[in-house]
């Protein structure tokens, strides 16, 4: 997009030019862009924008609809920090030529200048598609997409962010810009643990002379977060000492980090020392305070901890770590009257805090610490459902009454489990209705072998208790009976025990129904049908639908499959790769394209689904549609396109263009 070869021999030339014939527009606009270049991408800074300027101005005094000019000269007040001047030009190429790719890469810088990254997202995407082959979009994009996954979080920011420097790097930019944008392709791969990835950029950003120093600092960040502890001090010692060969003064949070690395080797007095010399430098550094205090929490300092923990808290009552520890050394010292306390606190504040957005707002911070007192209460045991019910009466807010509730109803479960799952050790001598009446209530805290191992109940265990229930007979017609009425209580609880294990809806529970399907009698396979029922198995609903239509019960029985029967769940669409199977679309099959996604009612090529991000705007589906790969409609997706008669919803789209960029990162970082 720009020019970026011989800069200043370039520049001389065309000044020639313009000294001999002044009116030479084609090279004023040449050298406007050379100057230009030279001030966004090889260090030219504000002297070469102003240049710039100069040349951009007099080819709109000369022509005031020279939509080129407009853009170089908001790009060139752009890059001087100038973006208020920007506007007024850059409204004008808006007006004058709003297709073009350079005005939506000055677009890009301006809103990012502005801080406003969804719109300088929009725009850098704009020129991505209008100049595919620009590395310069793609490298502007790939940060502005980083900058805005640092301020809203989101794991497909990243990634997106990474294609886009993945695209830059292989579209071979200026060499003054690798080791940077190795540097920010390195950090995207740190955050989202690919580390190997990491590691070897880091490891080639380390021999360029100018980032040696750093790519050393970001290795003891992969070492740290591979739990290579020992080469992470490696690494943080060595940049420190490169720190102060330069004449810099210690940097506190590699210091810190050093700390949490000595933490987790167990050796607790270096700990220390390096989280006091980071505090030293910073003493409102949160990550030394957070790993000291875990220092301390070791050494079996406790209360010296709490009280750390807390003064942090009194100046940064948004530092979530901090609160954690608190919370779990206040738990491990037995104080669960101060976790019942913080947590009516918590929540009588809730409703009183101001409704923003983002994640560090007063209600996100107040909804976290929730969330972390309930996790501690949870260990605590059943002993705190009464506190966690008080605290639902101290607020309104229905979201976080019924996380509460959720709370409460687990606590009061995990105890009902408990004792039945105590009791289900011993089938034999425990076996009853009601006891299996409590395990599929509680079903969802026992473990699954627990349940199963519920179900061994023999002719002995029956035999015994018939006389240990209901005492010695006076014959053996009432001995007979006793035991008949034992053996139908122990197929009721295998029964019932067979539908706990459904509601698990797991792999091994549909195995083990399966088994327990073959040679049963009649009345325990209809508990077998009802469980696969529940595990979604239609041949088993079929069969006591079946059955109950010969009793005369075919109502209730269809009543009670819509009740126990799974909701058909919305399943995201399959990747195809190869293969016969073609395109609902354009009919492509699977060798003529990158992958297929297959839905529920048709299948789509990667190549019609980037048609689709392409066309937005034209493609709109009606108001009636719904996707043929998920089934979500217009009010349940952000948006519904139509594409050679096939629906698709932005959600399979990012789905698909996602799995594309992955593969792309994959390949070119597998091989650069």
């Amino acid at each position: 997009m720009y020019p970026h070869q011989t800069l200043e021999w370039t520049q001389a030339r065309l000044e020639e030019r313009l000294d001999e014939a002044p009116d030479d527009a084609d090279a004023r606009v040449e050298l406007a862009r050379v100057c230009l270049s030279r001030a966004l991408y090889h260090g030219g800074g504000e002297a070469l924008a102003a240049q710039a300027l100069q040349h951009a101005r007099k080819l709109i005094h000369d022509d005031e609809r020279n939509a080129e000019g407009h853009i170089i000269a908001g790009a060139a007040l752009v890059a001087s920090d100038r973006p208020d001047a920007a506007r007024k030009y850059l409204d004008e190429a808006v007006r004058l030529a709003p297709e073009r790719a350079d005005l939506h890469l000055a677009l890009g810088a301006f809103y990012r200048a502005e801080r406003d990254l969804h719109l300088s997202i929009k725009h850098l995407e704009n020129a991505c598609r209008a100049s595919a082959g620009s590395w310069e979009c793609h490298l502007l994009l790939g940060r502005a997409l980083s900058e805005r996954a640092r301020q809203i979080g989101g794991q497909r920011l990243v990634e997106r962010a990474q294609f886009h420097l993945v695209q830059a790097l292989s579209l071979q930019p200026s060499p003054d810009l690798l080791p940077p944008l190795m540097r920010d392709l390195g950090l995207l791969c740190l955050s989202t643990g690919r580390h190997a990835d990491a590691e070897k950029l880091f490891v080639r950003l380390r021999q360029n002379p100018r980032f040696a120093m750093v790519a050393r600092k970001y290795l003891g960040q992969v070492a740290f977060a591979l739990g290579k502890y020992k080469s992470a001090i490696q690494h943080d010692r060595q940049y420190l000492e490169a720190l102060t060969a330069a004449g810099h003064g210690e940097e506190p949070g590699v210091l810190a980090q050093i700390g949490m690395s000595f933490l987790h080797l167990g050796e607790l007095d270096r700990a220390r020392e390096y989280c006091n010399r980071a505090l030293v430098l910073d003493p409102d550094l949160l990550v030394a305070r957070h790993a000291l205090g875990c220092v301390m929490v070791e050494e079996g300092q406790a209360s010296d901890a709490i009280k750390l923990f807390r003064d942090t808290l009194h100046d940064h009552p948004e530092d979530l770590p901090s609160y954690v520890e608190l919370a779990r050394t206040r738990r491990r010292a037995g104080d669960t009257v101060w976790l019942q306390k913080a947590l009516a606190v918590e929540v009588g504040e809730f409703d009183k805090l101001p409704v923003t957005g983002g994640t560090s707002s007063p209600r996100a911070v107040s909804r976290k610490r929730i969330g972390v007192l309930l996790d501690e209460l949870r260990v605590v045991g059943p002993s705190s459902v009464g506190a966690v019910l008080a605290a639902l009466e101290l607020s309104d807010d229905e979201a976080l009454r019924f996380s509460l509730w959720e709370a409460a109803c687990s606590l009061a479960a995990g105890h009902v489990a408990d004792e039945v799952g105590a009791r289900l050790r011993e089938p034999g001598l425990n076996f009853s209705i009601n006891l299996g009446r409590n395990a599929l209530a509680a079903a969802a805290w026992i473990p699954e072998p627990a349940l199963t191992a519920g179900l061994n109940v023999t002719l002995e265990d029956v035999q015994r208790a018939a006389v240990d229930r209901r005492g010695n007979a006076h014959d053996l017609t009432a001995h007979r009976r006793s035991v008949e009425a034992e053996r139908e209580v122990a197929r009721a609880w295998q029964a019932i025990l067979l539908l706990a294990i459904a509601t698990r809806r797991s792999r091994s529970a549909r195995q083990l129904l399966a088994g327990w399907g073959q040679g049963v009698d009649a009345e325990l396979a209809v508990a077998v049908h009802a469980a696969q029922a529940m595990c979604g198995e239609p041949e088993a609903a079929k069969s006591l639908h079946r059955r109950a239509q010969e009793k005369g019960a075919g109502v209730l029985v269809e009543r009670l499959l819509t009740r126990i029967s799974p909701p058909p769940r919305r399943g995201d669409p399959q990747a195809v790769e190869g293969g016969d199977t073609r395109c609902s679309g354009c009919g492509r099959t699977g060798g003529e394209v990158t992958h297929l996604m297959t839905g529920t009612r048709a299948v789509l090529c990667d190549l019609c689904i980037g048609e689709v991000v392409r066309n937005r705007r034209t493609l709109v589906a009606p108001d009636d549609a719904a996707c043929h790969l998920c089934g979500r409609t217009h009010f349940e997706a952000r948006s519904l396109w139509r594409v050679h008669g096939v629906d698709i919803c932005a959600h399979c789209v990012d789905l698909s263009v996602g799995l594309r960029e992955r593969e792309a990162v994959d390949r070119f970082l597998a091989t650069w």
